[in-house]
């Protein structure tokens, strides 16, 4: 495994330097922050020669000590934290909150703590995230690994949509998984919208333009893994033909490990996202997401907890996610 190590502002930008560098097989794994730069750990596979698996532990070890190390010593530093930020820290810890996003969010929330605010207001304050860039779009599309809970979702949104009285339209563009057509065809019906599917990028410019009376347009896709490079570029393609000012939202498992959400975030940087939904809280902690999420800008529209149409779905308020992060 090469290992290169990015420094960079911020983690969206060495998070670029990793993808031009070593492209869209690289592995991260680790990422540290100091002094208001962030640097990211990451590895390429190469050739297989003996003993290569076992370097890449013996790598991973090392990085994470040095995590360790660094925590050890914020922590010999910050002796005097009140008690409510020392449990703080150690609820974000047991959410998955990676080390030094965590202590980001404690220095943060300690700020305002000073200026006599309560713990859940500080943290929901430092957790308020930008609105999506397109927040109105009429047409959005919905991309995320697979079996994220995207074409559920879509039924919750559309259900919602309808509810506010807005004609809505569906669209599938997913031709891999058994069953994705029949999928949204049921959703459709039990909605009483119109569904159409569009195996390709032209179709895609077709569908559109014959549903100009739908005020919201949804649009499914196939579920694309962070090492699937054709796949991500088709998606790019549906993203081109979907035009600027297509919304993209990103739809992802609160039960994914920190280091995966960060290969998924890169992956998916290519299709400029402007929100995401955290997907199976009623599974997992999101921990991981949020607190990556949080430091990458990326804002979270909604969080979904269940499969119920459209009940198990709520705006991602900061107060809402505050309270995810404090539930452990």
């Amino acid at each position: 495994m090469r290992i290169r190590r990015f420094t960079a502002p911020g983690v969206q930008a060495a998070l670029r330097q990793v993808k031009a560098t070593l492209g869209d097989e690289a592995v991260i794994l680790e990422t540290t922050e100091s002094g208001g730069l962030v640097t990211v750990t990451a590895g390429m596979e190469e050739e297989d020669v003996p003993g290569q698996q076992e370097l890449a532990g013996e790598v991973r070890q090392l990085a994470g000590l040095v995590g360790q190390l660094l925590e050890e010593r914020h922590a010999d530093g910050g002796a005097d934290l009140p008690p409510e930020l020392r449990a703080l820290h150690g609820t974000l810890a047991r959410q998955g909150v990676d080390g030094m996003i965590a202590a980001a969010l404690v220095r943060e929330t300690g700020a305002l703590l000073a200026h006599g605010r309560s713990l859940d207001a500080a943290l929901a304050s430092v957790l308020a995230a930008p609105v999506p860039t397109r927040p109105d779009a009429r047409v959005r599309l919905f991309v995320g690994p697979p079996g994220d809970g995207k074409t559920t979702t879509i039924a919750k949104l559309a259900a919602r949509e309808i509810r506010a009285g807005r004609r809505v339209a569906l669209i599938g563009t997913d031709t891999y998984r058994v069953g994705a057509a029949g999928e949204l065809d049921a959703f459709g019906r039990a909605l009483d919208v119109p569904v159409r599917h569009a195996p390709t990028p032209a179709a895609l410019v077709g569908v559109l333009s014959d549903l100009v009376d739908a005020d919201r347009v949804l649009v499914d896709t196939a579920g694309a893994c962070a090492r699937q490079g054709e796949a991500l570029h088709e998606l790019r393609a549906l993203v081109d033909a979907a035009g600027p000012d297509a919304g993209r939202t990103l739809v992802a498992s609160a039960s994914t490990a920190h280091q995966i959400a960060s290969q998924i975030c890169l992956a998916y940087g290519v299709l400029a996202p402007d929100a995401c939904i955290l997907t199976k809280l009623d599974a997992a902690p999101a921990g991981a997401w949020l607190g990556f999420l949080w430091r990458s800008g990326l804002g979270i529209s909604h969080l979904a907890s269940g499969r119920r149409i459209p009940d198990d779905l709520e705006p991602a308020t900061p107060e809402w996610l505050a309270r995810c992060l404090l539930a452990a």
